[in-house]
């Protein structure tokens, strides 16, 4: 993954078929007008936007107006484990990652079943790492639209076929099997 200094990164997974975690990376600077163009994507009354709730012709139209965007997301899949084994092993390699390209923020859609592990495997990798100027930190899917990306690319990749065609103007890293 081509992570970037002060990249802010957000982190979201899918369980279905597999265990696939996705990092979507955006310098500061695009931020705010990314996630502007994403909110302009909601319906009325919806607060986020979740692929496995949308029809394939609203997902058609949101993975266009995703690849518009100024980001970049990886894919990290770990298939034949649990989920209790995937995860650690996809999130220890993405924060490894986002830790040694300088990455200022990384924002992980909130599990809250997950959030005590998440903290102490983050915690291990930083004393590792002698510390790190990266923050982190677990929030609700609705509080950050660029998690929509993240659930989006992770649902294209476990349903296969051409939605991982589709999203692939985006994705510039995927790790098979760690």
């Amino acid at each position: 993954m081509s992570f970037r200094p002060n990249d802010r990164v957000y982190v979201d997974e899918s369980k279905a078929r597999g265990y696939y975690v996705v990092a979507t990376a955006s310098i500061m600077e695009s931020v705010q007008v990314s996630e502007r163009v994403l909110r302009d994507l909601l319906k009325p009354g919806q607060r986020r936007i979740h692929f496995k709730s949308e029809g394939d012709s609203r997902r058609r139209q949101i993975i266009s107006r995703m690849c518009d965007l100024d980001l970049r997301a990886s894919v990290w899949v770990v298939k034949h484990q649990s989920d209790k084994e995937a995860r650690p092993l996809c999130l220890t390699a993405l924060t490894e990652k986002a830790v040694d390209a300088g990455v200022a923020h990384l924002i992980i859609e909130r599990d809250e079943s997950l959030e005590r592990a998440d903290r102490r495997l983050i915690a291990e990798i930083f004393r590792r790492a002698g510390s790190s100027e990266m923050s982190y930190r677990h929030v609700a899917p609705h509080a950050h639209p660029l998690l929509w990306v993240s659930d989006a690319v992770a649902w294209c990749y476990s349903n296969g076929g051409d939605w991982i065609r589709r999203v692939d103007a985006i994705v510039d890293a995927r790790v098979f099997r760690l």
